[in-house]
């Protein structure tokens, strides 16, 4: 077949074939940058695909158009490299496959049929065509210019022959041969790929293998028969990828070699790999090109489906911020960036990626690259303009730009898409410039009529405007400056790159001669920088070197460059040309200096492949050990297994003496010392480990090294002689093999279960290691701590000289170490090893099995259980306890696990076990006939009330200490009884012997305890409550393990009241929990306390009992509202957060109670005794009238308070107070901000003019005033010493100043600013700043030096502090977290979460051991800095606290808010409740069912719960929104059984009410949905939210009925009239509009007056609810902290409530429409009845709830509730209750602890109060 011939039935194959196809969008490069180059073939083009961004598309020369197919979101990519066709062959076109861009549209001009023909080039004659060697620059000098017209020009034909793709090729490996290097892998991974790769549906598109010449394709066919050969070549590739990832260095020699594979990888190792290369450089300090590169080029050959549009964005999102902190560095950087990014940019057009985000990347980088095309640099300003115009192209999430893409398509064409129309050839180059021209004209005419449309464009589709406008020059010219730099860039790569054939870079290097000397191509206005590039590219290709022809490349650097110099030569004579004087212009550039930048950002390949050698170094050993090795390394294979903590000894308690066990024992064998003691309790971990060493050296393992070798001494008879021998053995070694490694090998000899083998022995010594002709070894012996004896080292101590070595003395050739209790973090990683295994392996059934989460919570919520669980055995044996405890729970529609089951569970099956163990043993006669007296007893009973017992005893005689100390030589010599009682336990009695050897116990030398502090508190709380005691009466116990002892009940309560009057357990606060569960567990167990609770009113003996039952039934949760308690006698109970509403305590004996918490509104006092009650707060100061506390601050002896309140944002006065008697001293006026002087009484006080005055507390009077500031001070520190002053502005910076004359010292600017805190390092040497933008600075304050920056919180920073040792730091943050920083190194060590919104005030406590926050969600947490956990959370507040303090004695913790108050805490014991609280999601709303049964919440982490009214018991789960995104809204369909659900995760979704299932009904939303509610009928369902509309849905299949746009702001609730007939919705806009839903049409727009509303600001009112009454359909609409508005539904007309006058948050409306209740913003409920036939609202109830976000009410059963929902997230049921007109509001139940609560409380003649104590219960009994 002729060349012309073959050609046109190329290219009329290809039209045939993709005639059909899309044509994809590209950037000015286009098709050339994302794949190889458009190439002249006759009459068409085709694009030579290479793995790529885009898909594969044949463009013929004529003008053919398809139908626009709809865009998707999958991001595909090309087929792998393809060969060029040999000489007459068909060259093979891919096929086309799925992708972003095979979704695009071929665009055409505005007037198809006026689109101007293509001309019909000749194809060259091969004959006499210029040939490939170079000898075509011989002819420049004489070649003829051409005519002044370009389209009736006759070009020269640059590229006459096919141009071939560059392609790395390497000789193929032999069969059977080690594959060499990289580049010899990659290459036949990709012969590989392409022999596998088919397309079944296609058959001519079927990808066929690269031709090959015969001797290549005979050494693939030969791989190809062998399975095992490609595996292995496969797999060589996927470990390569592996060692890049574990490679720390990760330099560029590592990444050219692993890019190198891109092309061949699969998708899993693509991704993997690409993603290791986005975090290293993402985490690189400096800007690394070889990552860079690497990672561009992954992007470029991702193959098809390898990447989604997200992880494209997310790397544009990277380079972004990349370049905008490297952007106003010196040119380089940015220039690596941006030539980066542009090719990024190409990759994401050609696959039309969608959705990126305006305002984070879209915007910034616009701003960026426009910034940067103003640039001086030619380079980098025209790359800049490059990747600006790309960027146009890319759509973002703004309408406009939709619009402007919809209705100018062309531009796509006309501007971005250049390189899919021009070749690579002078006449299709200047026929794609006409082009270009008629199709930008229609362009910018469609975009100019959008643009008019539109009052204001967007700066996204304006700056696509101003690119297509920028980018127009002239009919028939270039039309844009970028194309011309573009190509010429392009030309340059293609040069530069040896893996181009040299013909092809030769024709390049020609091209952009021709470009720079003829006058048709240049514009009427030429850019002279384009002219000078050429050169430039020229230099840099002219001074290409060779260091040898490298593997796979095409050609040779030396010719090239000879080209280049030719070609400079040439055009140093073309003179004036297009009006530029080109030779001033040749003179000017060539003697400047060299382009600084690359052409091209692409890796070399490299010369050395330290990746794959590291994989070919697979260990080499002998037959015998191989087989061993591979055995012993299946059987050690531990799924299971975490890395244990070491400590030096058991005796070892601090966590800095930790260290890594496995790094422990390396060393040891690296080291000189010969044997390794490992001890550790029973279940510690000793096997595990020891099994992990053996695996761990196994794995290691290399020839001739030691052989590892783990002995399990029990299965060895005999091992204190010959022991290594016995065990190989064992494993079939023969005796001459024995004999060869005894001889010539060394061995890691593992010895596990010393104490389990019971030796005395050392069997170090008896086996004669390491002596002559002996055994040469390493030992590791495990041995459990209780075993050995004070002189154990004795028994594992080395003989004294070992073979070879002269130091005769052993006493540093032993090493110790001891296991350590798991972490917390251990214990998560185990847990989810566990899941993992136990989902694969197990056989429980699906309810049993739990994940991670599951796990984790019950472990966390369980109080001391992730104590119990350190110990891994313990851990083990509780995951398998769990799901079955819960299993049985859930029977009983109870999944509340109890911490109690857990322990019976636990310790019924140790016992089990331990009784197989014990049954396993060598036992005596003796030993064997107790056994068996035991069994017939009942073994489990009598090991349960041995342990029972000895945990009575150790409470009875050493006060619960739980070390007991025994040595039978020594107490057999005592006769004390204090002694003897511990023979009974630990003395030789053969039955106590064998319980004790399988009971809970730990043995150290002569110590016994409890292997967990938590299993004494369990044994010693079944004293009080024994199980078997309390078993049903009925039980059949006579074939059981444990018998029922008879005991009457009678017997039983006094026994019960006998043991509980014996001591007070009070502040045993586990065994109160155990106990407190056991009343759950238990009615008849319950009953009996409150019993000696009633006995206590006439029995003066009862009174410890009492106190000790009441303490468990509140810790049961159990409530005492409108108990009647008079006189009962409970002197030092516990009743913090307990519930006594309406209960009657007249009488009562209340001293020394702790009342923390308690919820005793009209509750009755009187007479009560209450001396020495502890409150845990001290009665509250108030600032005057609508004032709020600003700041507050102590002095520096503590005995004053000081005040800073204000009116708004601006302060007013300082109040000044004793802290003795919180009585007023002096108040003065002050504005901005306070701190008092740590070392006097001086007070410095930020006033106005922004100046700070120093001066005396006590008159205010100053003595310095500081200037300098220019804006509010916002805050002030005093330096420790007292001698340094810093404040910090509300603008710009931070001023030092000294105390003692006033001299300025520095002035601090800095990224944090304005400055909201300001703290000094304790040794005065640095001062950190915190403020709303930026991370908090810590400057240097001898020279002002900025030394660090606290990298970590989410947006605003409020508060800094130091602790006082100066080792922290805290910070609290708008992002609700304290954060805690390592002062020293400025790292992050502890995020404490916690707080529901932002926290505004942190201080740490004086002795360090605590850290109090405040924060916008009214609260007050205390936390251990040490640990990071929560101790306390402070109640009290009704608004935002915003500021806190300890004292310095630390006795009292100050805090002050926005509701007036300034709050003192006691800071001592009786502020840590026993139980903190549990860091918990917060319930945000909720809904009650129509039959007032349920109620269904939603919370803060996604997860809705459903509740049983009447007992507050939950009930099933809502799971299925997105974790961590928020439930905003929840309702109950009309009938009950559905419920819907909104999230800020953008969906609605709806749920079974019974069973929690989600139904399959999804609805979807572009934003966050805040409200909805059902219909009436329940057909429909209203929701709204952030996007400003309401919309109806078919609730039956959520398809969308009605949308209902007229609001201007966040819209909210949205409920149905009683009749369905209408729908209001609130919105921050200040209106409620009332719609008719069948009609879809607004009937009013009720607007609320700003002059109305006392709060708005901006005359903006915001309304934030609305209701219908059930009664006359009228509307309530409330604006937050007003008066709330009545509405005719009906008219639209607003009627006056002048009878409600209150500060509103919620309403809510009876059932029957006669009574309203409001939540103030006082914390006061006030109850208006409007039953009367005037109308009137008269008010019948103010009682005091605490400030409520939601309420409801609900009647059924005769009673009608009020269920509310509280600011701080807890759920509380009210009673609502009328006797003769009288109404009163009881708590029925609360599902959290809240404050201190005596609203209403009769206190009537109480004896004993303080006077603090009496001023705290009137503060706390008064509604405000």
């Amino acid at each position: 077949m002729s060349e012309k011939g073959g050609l046109n039935a190329l290219i009329d194959k290809a039209r045939k074939k993709y005639s059909r196809k899309s044509l994809p969008f590209r950037t000015k490069r286009g098709a050339i940058a994302a794949g190889l180059g458009t190439v002249q073939l006759g009459t068409g083009s085709i694009i030579y695909p290479r793995e790529s961004n885009g898909s594969i598309t044949s463009t013929p020369a004529s003008n053919t158009s398809t139908s626009p197919t709809p865009s998707t979101k999958d991001l595909s990519t090309l087929t792998p490299v393809n060969s060029p066709p040999q000489s007459g062959s068909t060259s093979p076109i891919p096929t086309q496959e799925k992708s972003l861009s095979s979704a695009s549209t071929t665009i055409n001009p505005p007037d198809s049929s006026k689109a101007p023909t293509p001309s019909t080039s000749t194809p060259v004659d091969p004959k006499t065509s210029t040939s490939s060697t170079g000898g075509i620059f011989s002819k420049f000098k004489s070649k003829p210019k051409p005519a002044a017209t370009p389209m009736e020009l006759v070009y020269p034909k640059i590229f006459p022959d096919e141009v071939m793709p560059p392609l790395f090729t390497t000789p193929i490996p032999e069969r059977g041969n080690r594959i060499e290097d990289t580049a010899q892998l990659a290459y036949t991974n990709v012969l590989l790929h392409r022999h596998f790769t088919l397309h079944p549906d296609e058959a001519e598109s079927v990808e066929k293998p690269l031709p090959l010449d015969p001797t290549q394709q005979e050494l693939l066919d030969a791989i190809l028969k062998e399975e095992e050969e490609v595996t292995q070549i496969q797999y060589l590739s996927t470990r390569v990828v592996e060692e890049f990832a574990l490679d720390p260095l990760k330099n560029k020699e590592a990444v050219s070699e692993v890019v190198l594979l891109g092309p061949a990888l699969n998708r899993e190792y693509h991704r993997k790999l690409t993603n290791v290369l986005i975090g290293e450089f993402q985490k690189a300090l400096m800007l690394d090109t070889g990552l860079l590169e690497g990672l561009v080029e992954m992007i470029e050959c991702a193959g098809t489906g390898y990447l989604l549009a997200d992880d494209l964005v997310k790397i544009l999102g990277i380079l972004r911020e990349r370049l905008e902190k490297t952007h106003t560095q010196d040119s380089e950087y940015p220039y690596h960036l941006v030539l980066a990014l542009s090719r990024l940019l190409d990759v994401m057009v050609g696959s039309q990626v969608e959705g990126v985000s305006r305002e984070d990347d879209h915007e910034p980088l616009q701003a960026l690259l426009s910034g940067m095309m103003e640039s001086d640099d030619m380079y980098l300003k025209h790359q800049a303009a490059y990747a600006f115009q790309a960027l146009m192209h890319i759509p973002n999430d703004e309408s406009m730009r939709d619009c402007v893409l919809r209705n100018a398509t062309t531009i796509v064409q006309g501007i971005i898409g250049v390189a899919s129309v021009v070749n690579l050839n002078f006449e299709g180059f200047a026929e794609g410039a006409s082009k270009i021209y008629e199709a930008t004209v229609g362009a910018i005419e469609i975009a100019d009529k959008v643009y008019s449309g539109f009052q204001s464009l967007n700066e996204g589709g304006q700056g696509l405007l101003a690119a297509i406008k920028g980018g127009m020059k002239s009919r028939g010219r270039i039309v844009c400056v970028e194309f011309q730099w573009g190509i010429c860039l392009y030309l340059g790569e293609i040069a530069i790159n040896p893996l181009w054939e040299s013909s092809t870079r030769e024709h390049a290097v020609e091209f952009l001669g021709e470009i720079y000397r003829n006058e048709s191509l240049a514009p009427k206005k030429p850019d002279l920088t384009v002219y000078s590039w050429i050169l430039n590219v020229l230099r840099q290709v002219s001074e290409l070197k060779d260091s040898g022809l490298a593997k796979g490349t095409q050609s040779s650097n030396e010719n090239i460059a000879n080209c280049a110099q030719l070609m400079l030569k040439d055009l140093e004579d073309v003179e004036n040309v297009g009006g530029v004087d080109r030779k001033q212009l040749y003179t000017e550039t060539m003697e400047g200096e060299p382009n600084q930048f690359p052409i091209k950002l692409r890796l070399t390949p490299p010369a050395n492949f330290p990746l794959l050698a590291k994989v070919h170094k697979i260990p080499n050993v002998e037959f015998k050990l191989n087989e061993v090795r591979i055995q012993r390394l299946k059987d050690t294979f531990n799924p299971l297994y975490i890395p244990p903590q070491g400590k030096p000894n058991l005796q070892s308690t601090e966590d800095d003496e930790l260290f890594p066990l496995m790094e422990k024992a390396e060393d040891f064998l690296e080291g000189p010392n010969e044997v390794l003691l490992l001890l550790g309790d029973s279940g510690a971990g000793k096997s595990t480990f020891n099994h992990q060493l053996e695996r761990t050296l196994w794995t290691k393992y290399k020839k001739y090294g030691r052989i590892p070798l783990h002995i399990n001494l029990p299965d060895i008879e005999r091992p204190d002689v010959e022991l290594i021998a016995k065990q190989l053995r064992k494993l079939n070694f023969s005796d001459a093999q024995i004999l060869e490694m005894k001889l010539h090998r060394e061995f890691v000899v593992i010895c596990d279960g010393y104490d389990e083998s019971q030796l005395k022995t050392n069997l170090h010594q008896t086996n004669k290691w390491n002596q002559p002709q002996q055994w040469t070894v390493k030992v590791v012996i495990s041995c459990r701590g209780q075993y050995v004896s004070s002189d154990y080292r004795s028994r594992f101590q080395p003989l004294g000289e070992r073979y070879g070595s002269r130091n005769a003395n052993t006493s540093g050739q032993l090493e110790e170490a001891a296991i350590a209790a798991f972490s917390i973090k251990q214990v998560e990683q185990y847990v989810e090893q566990y899941t993992k295994n136990t989902s694969s392996t197990d056989n429980r059934p699906a309810e049993l099995m739990w994940d991670k989460d599951e796990y984790m919570d019950k472990l966390r919520k369980i109080p001391n259980l992730m104590d119990l669980v350190s110990n891994p055995f313990l851990l083990r044996l509780s995951l398998d306890a769990l799901p079955e405890v819960v299993k049985a729970k859930s029977e009983l529609s109870d999944i509340n696990i109890t911490r109690v089951e857990l322990y019976d569970c636990f310790v019924e099956q140790w016992l089990r076990i331990n009784l197989a163990r014990l049954d396993a043993s060598p036992l005596s006669t003796k030993e064997r006939d107790v056994l068996l007296e035991l069994r017939d007893a009942g073994f489990s009973f009598e090991g349960l009330n041995f342990q029972q017992r000895l945990a009575k005893a150790i409470f009875d005689n050493q006060d619960g200490h739980p070390v007991v100390q025994y040595t039978h030589l020594q107490t057999s010599r005592l006769k004390s009884k204090t002694v003897n009682w511990r023979t009974e336990f630990f003395g030789p009695d053969t039955q106590a012997k064998l319980l004790r050897e399988v009971s809970t116990l730990a043995k150290t030398g002569s110590s016994y305890r409890f292997m967990h502090r938590s299993l004494l508190e369990y044994f010693y709380s079944r004293t009080f409550y024994d199980p078997f005691c309390y078993r049903p009466s009925d039980s059949n116990s006579e074939d059981e393990e444990f018998p029922i002892e008879e005991m009457t009940p009678e017997d039983q309560q006094a026994n019960l009241q006998a043991e509980l009057g014996s001591r007070s357990i009070i502040n045993e606060p586990s065994v109160m929990q155990f106990l407190a569960e056991r009343v759950k567990q238990n009615e008849i167990f319950k009953q009996q306390l409150y019993n000696i609770i009633e006995a206590s009113k006439s029995d003066d003996e009862a009174g410890v009992a009492a106190a000790n039952a009441i303490t468990i039934l509140i810790r049961a949760e159990l409530q005492f509202n409108g108990a009647d308690m008079r006189g009962i006698r409970i002197p030092g109970a516990d009743l913090r957060g307990g519930e006594f509403d309406s209960a009657n305590l007249e009488g009562a004996d209340l001293s020394k109670v702790t009342l923390s918490k308690a919820w005793m509104r009209r509750a009755n006092l009187s007479k009560a005794n209450m001396t020495d009650v502890e409150f845990g707060e001290l009665p509250f100061l108030r600032a005057a009238d609508n004032e709020t506390v600003h700041q507050l601050a102590w002095s520096f002896d503590g005995s004053l308070l000081v005040i800073l309140t204000g009116n708004g944002a601006v302060g007013t006065a300082v109040t000044v107070y004793k802290a003795d008697k919180w009585e007023k001293v002096v108040s003065y006026p002050g504005r901005d901000s306070i701190a008092t002087s740590p070392t006097s009484q001086e007070l410095a006080l930020g006033q106005k003019n922004w100046v700070v005055q120093l001066g005396d507390i006590q008159t205010g009077e100053a003595r310095l005033t500081l200037v300098g500031h220019t804006s509010t001070v916002t805050c002030i520190a005093f330096s420790p010493n007292g001698k340094l002053i810093a404040a910090g502005s509300a603008t710009e910076e931070i001023r030092i100043w000294s105390t003692i004359d006033g001299t300025s010292a520095h002035v601090l600017r800095g990224p944090s600013f304005p400055v909201r805190g300001l703290v000094f390092s304790p040794n005065n040497l640095e001062l950190v700043s915190c403020g709303t933008a930026g991370a908090p600075q810590v400057w240097g304050v001898q020279h002002g030096d900025k030394l660090a920056s606290l990298e970590g919180h989410n947006g605003a920073v409020e508060s800094v502090t130091y602790s006082k040792d100066g080792r922290q730091i805290a910070t609290a943050g708008d992002d609700k977290t304290v954060r805690l920083w390592d002062a020293r190194l400025g790292t992050l060590t502890k995020t404490l979460s916690g707080h529901h919104d932002a926290v505004v005030g942190v201080a740490y406590s004086r002795d360090g051991k605590r850290l109090a926050s405040c924060s916008s969600d009214h609260t007050i947490r205390l936390w251990n800095p040490s640990s990071g956990s929560a101790r306390n959370t402070l109640f009290g507040h009704i608004h935002e606290v915003r500021c806190i303090a300890f004292s310095p004695d630390d006795k009292f913790i100050a805090s002050g808010g926005l509701d007036g108050t300034i709050r003192l805490w006691g800071a001592g014991s009786g502020l840590v409740d026993a139980y903190p609280d549990n860091i918990a999601a917060k319930l945000v709303c909720i809904d009650v069912s129509p039959d007032g049964k349920q109620i269904v919440t939603g919370n803060s982490k996604g997860v809705g719960q459903v509740w049983d009214t009447s007992s507050g018991k939950p009930g099933v789960k809502l799971e299925g929104h997105a974790k961590e995104m928020e439930i905003t809204e929840v309702a109950f369909s009309p009938c009950g059984k559905r419920i819907a659900s909104a999230s800020s995760d953008k969906t609605v979704r709806f749920w079974n009410a019974a069973t929690g299932a989600a139904e399959p009904i999804v609805i979807l939303q572009s934003r966050a949905v805040d409200c909805l509610s059902f219909s009436p009928d329940g057909k429909y369902l209203v929701t709204s939210g952030q996007d400003m509309i309401v919309r109806t849905w078919d609730a039956s299949n959520g398809k969308a009925v009605h949308t209902l746009e007229g609001h201007t702001g966040w819209v909210g609730k949205v409920p149905f009239s009683p009749s369905g007939h209408q729908i209001a919705s609130c919105s921050h806009d200040g209106s409620v509009r009332i719609w008719d839903p069948k009609e879809g049409k607004e009937l009013f727009n009720l607007v609320h007056d700003a002059d109305k509303v006392h709060q708005a600001k901006d005359n903006q009112v915001k309304v934030d609810q609305v209701i219908y009454s059930p009664k006359d359909e009228s509307l309530i609409s409330v604006v937050l902290g007003e008066r709330p508005f009545c509405w005719d539904s009906t008219t639209g007309v607003r009627i006056e409530m002048d009878d409600v006058d209150a500060h509103v948050t919620r309403c809510s409306f009876t059932p029957n429409g006669n009574l309203l209740a409001a939540a103030c913003s006082d914390g006061v409920l006030r109850l208006w009845d409007r039953s009367s036939e005037t109308g009137k609202w008269t008010i019948v109830l103010q009682t005091m709830i605490g400030a409520s976000s939601w309420m409801k009410w609900t009647q059924g059963l005769g009673r009608l509730n009020l269920v509310t929902l509280d600011k701080t997230g807890n759920l509380c049921i009210w009673e609502l209750k009328e006797e003769e007109g009288v109404y009163s509001l009881q708590l029925d139940w609360c599902s959290g602890y809240e404050e201190l609560s005596l609203v209403e409380a009769n206190l009537d003649d109480i004896v004993g109060l303080s006077d603090a104590n009496r001023q705290l219960m009137k503060q706390r009994s008064t509604i405000h």
